[in-house]
């Protein structure tokens, strides 16, 4: 079993997780935060390097390209998922709920 796990680490979807969690280290580790902010950090970062990883991994490509040559940009694009996932995560929020309150008023003013 431990084998498995480790294994897991050396995957794709694990190294995602890690460098997510590394750049939820690194917002904590420079912001100061207390521990729960902190550990909130490192989770967020690393469930939104999971799955918002490869939607930003196409974006900064092009960049990191010509910085690294023949490296590949998932690792660095986890990374700063990992670091602004709360940011990221509460601007996602705040898109879906700007649409909700506006779905809402629509239909507010329809019934008028």
């Amino acid at each position: 079993m431990t084998e498995g796990f480790v294994s897991w680490f050396f995957t794709d979807a694990g190294r995602a997780i890690f460098a997510g969690a590394m750049g939820g280290l690194v917002r904590w580790l420079s912001l100061r935060d207390n521990w729960k902010e902190g550990m909130t950090a490192v989770l967020v970062g690393a469930i939104c390097a999971l799955y918002l990883g490869p939607l930003i991994e196409p974006l900064i490509e092009p960049v990191i390209g010509k910085i690294a040559p023949g490296e590949d940009a998932g690792g660095f694009a986890s990374f700063m998922c990992g670091l602004g996932g709360i940011s990221i995560a509460g601007m996602v929020i705040d898109i879906f709920t700007k649409r909700r309150d506006q779905a809402a008023s629509e239909s507010d003013g329809d019934a008028k």
